[in-house]
């Protein structure tokens, strides 16, 4: 199909260029209606923008903030797209971030890229406009953080969350946007930290992985904090406060969610009794087991091969 669109048109009748104001939050949702047909609605501080489907399909979630903005997006073209902007990299005083779902991060701007133009054909991320002024005008140093971040596992969990929450509508704008958020406040946090400061943080969330890692293995036995604690080298208060705001669960409520989610998955999977499974996962007490599985799945364990 051949488009006549003023900003929308083949390049050797093989490609088609997107033009959009790249750092401009208004103009760029103008511009993805006006000219080329996004179907927009809005839903509190956002904006959801569907694709037509003679170009392709898929949408974007655009939030806009006073000094900052960032959208999140997921679409495939019918025809291979290019992305330009009549913005220069750096122009209105921002910095931008592509966040790809394979927790890779870039930026333009801290490669001294003169101007955008990507690939946007069949796109799953994350794009993040913040002010430039917030960081180091040393683009070496934040070329290497940037490149340091993508191996912290922390950076990357919390953008998996990002990448889990779904934005069928509107209404998933919201939890979309505190994780993005969340990810947001780690993320500048970083960048304006010093390697001594980052690194001894790099220490003890590698510490809290460790745990987590311990508390998987043998979340069906009996584990006492101080246990945890000198497998992982951290005082139980450290580890506790560590592992919670990892997890975003306390041990005990962690290890509880991994044995309610095996004996679920043995109940379906398993011709088990009640009482086998609930030895399997670490409770002599069947009755204490039943009143745990029904506070976690509103049903007795009894109730599930109903």
């Amino acid at each position: 199909m051949f488009y006549n669109f003023i900003n929308l048109h083949p390049i050797n009748y093989r490609f088609m260029e997107l033009l959009l104001p790249y750092l401009e939050p208004d103009g760029f949702k103008q511009g993805l209606i006006q000219d080329y047909r996004f179907c927009d609605k809005d839903f509190l501080n956002s904006t959801v923008l569907e694709m037509p489907e003679d170009l392709g399909s898929g949408k974007l979630i655009l939030f806009s903030k006073r000094n900052f903005h960032f959208f999140r997006g997921k679409w495939n073209f019918h025809e291979e797209t290019i992305f330009h902007s009549p913005h220069k990299v750096g122009d209105n005083g921002m910095m931008d971030f592509r966040i790809n779902k394979e927790g890779k991060i870039s930026s333009n701007f801290i490669n001294d890229e003169k101007k955008f133009e990507h690939n946007t054909t069949d796109i799953d991320g994350v794009r993040i406009f913040v002010p430039k002024n917030l960081f180091s005008k040393d683009n070496g140093l934040l070329k290497e953080k940037l490149e340091n971040a993508q191996r912290n596992y922390l950076s990357q969990e919390k953008l998996k969350t990002i990448f889990d929450t779904p934005f069928d509508d509107a209404s998933c704008s919201i939890i979309l946007e505190s994780r993005i958020l969340e990810f947001l406040s780690y993320w500048i946090h970083y960048l304006l930290s010093d390697e001594k400061t980052f690194e001894h943080k790099k220490a003890f969330e590698d510490k809290i992985k460790l745990a987590k890692d311990f508390v998987d293995t043998n979340a069906f036995q009996t584990l006492a904090i101080r246990e945890i604690s000198r497998y992982c080298g951290l005082n139980s208060s450290d580890l506790k406060k560590g592992f919670k705001d990892y997890t975003r669960l306390p041990i005990h409520q962690y290890i509880i969610k991994a044995r309610m989610e095996k004996a679920r998955s043995m109940l379906l999977e398993t011709e088990k009794s009640v009482g086998e499974i609930s030895d399997c996962i670490g409770y002599n007490n069947r009755g204490h087991f039943s009143q745990l599985y029904l506070r976690h799945f509103g049903k007795l364990p009894s109730e599930e091969r109903q």
